[in-house]
């Protein structure tokens, strides 16, 4: 009985999702944000000094007081507004700001494509976007993910993709998927409302929610086979 109980718990013992969490990388604009800062802070120390440290006060020292306080005003601002970091994984498309985490699933993308410099990724209810000369990594695992779990929605040209290149098993880091916020949501397949999580079942591919007396032999959203290979929340 005992050996039984414990198969048991094992079979509905629920496996952890991850996905790949990337920093933003170092850019000209941003390497330029630096140094600016630094000669800010440097012309306004000297203004200072010059001003009010040294005995016979320089002429052109409020001058430099206001044009390193100016420069390193605007260093500090621009430093502030750092890009939020990105996450990929079997949760769709994530991005984290802080404490702000917003988040697509895959089965809620609806498009996927290159705005000029900048990889945008549309959903049925929200739309993130980021620049890919800050986060070649993450573009390259977004698009090689989705092209694996909802291709229907990429909409990006071979000559689009060379920009960022191919994703390498060593990009970001692997990291667990927060819980999901499920309840509220509608079956796919019977389009009644989840009140717990634990009613709900998700496709492993796309992230689809189903109740779990609902849940279909395929997928309705990416089509692939389900069934059993439905999974808890």
């Amino acid at each position: 009985m005992t050996t039984t109980k414990k198969a048991k718990k094992k079979g509905t013992e629920k496996r952890e999702r991850t996905e790949r969490r990337f920093e933003a990388e170092s850019t000209h604009a941003s390497r330029l944000t630096t140094l600016t800062g630094m000669a800010g802070g440097l012309a306004l120390g000297a203004g200072v000094y010059a001003q009010w440290v040294r005995e016979d006060p320089l002429s052109f020292a409020p001058y430099l007081v206001a044009a390193g306080g100016v420069a390193l005003g605007g260093a500090l601002f621009k430093t502030g507004a750092e890009p939020a970091k990105v996450r990929v994984g079997e949760a769709g498309v994530a991005l984290e700001k802080g404490a702000d985490l917003t988040r697509i699933l895959w089965c809620d993308v609806e498009r996927i494509a290159l705005e000029g410099d900048t990889l945008v990724v549309r959903g049925k209810e929200a739309t993130v976007s980021f620049r890919i000369d800050e986060q070649p990594k993450a573009a390259a695992w977004v698009v090689s993910e989705a092209q694996q779990r909802v291709p229907g929605v990429v909409g990006l040209s071979e000559k689009e993709r060379e920009r960022f290149g191919k994703p390498n098993d060593k990009d970001g880091e692997v990291v667990r998927v927060d819980e999901l916020q499920i309840a509220g949501r509608n079956c796919r397949a019977s389009d009644k409302p989840i009140a717990f999580e634990r009613d709900a079942r998700l496709c492993p591919t796309c992230s689809e929610v189903y109740l779990k007396d609902q849940v279909p032999k395929k997928c309705l959203t990416c089509q692939v086979d389900l069934g059993a290979r439905a999974r808890e929340v």
